[in-house]
C-alpha cells in the first residue's frame, strides 16, 4: 500500500523559491499551484476511501475549504487566460 500524501516535499519547494526569490510571492506562484494541488489529492483520496476530513492529515495542508477556493482561483485565472 502506498504511503499517503502529505504535500511536504511541495511545501518545502515554496518556501525554497520564496528564499531564492527575495519573498516575492508571484516568482512561486507554480509552487504555490502545486501545493494546493497535492492538498486537492488528499482530500479527493479521503473521499474516495469515504472518509470525508474538513482537516488534513499533513500540517502542510490548509483546511477543505480554504484548498477548494484557492482551487476555484486557480481554474478561474487559468479560464480567462
Amino acid at each position: 500500500m502506498p504511503a499517503p500524501q502529505n504535500c511536504q516535499e511541495e511545501a518545502c519547494a515554496i518556501q525554497s523559491c520564496l528564499t531564492k526569490n527575495n519573498y516575492n510571492e508571484s516568482a512561486c506562484s507554480a509552487y504555490v499551484e502545486s501545493l494546493y494541488r497535492c492538498c486537492q489529492k488528499v482530500y479527493q483520496d479521503a473521499d474516495k476511501s469515504g472518509k470525508r476530513i474538513e482537516e488534513s492529515p499533513s500540517t502542510a495542508c490548509p483546511i477543505r475549504s480554504v484548498v477548494e477556493r484557492k482551487m476555484k482561483r486557480i481554474e478561474a485565472e487559468k479560464s480567462e487566460k
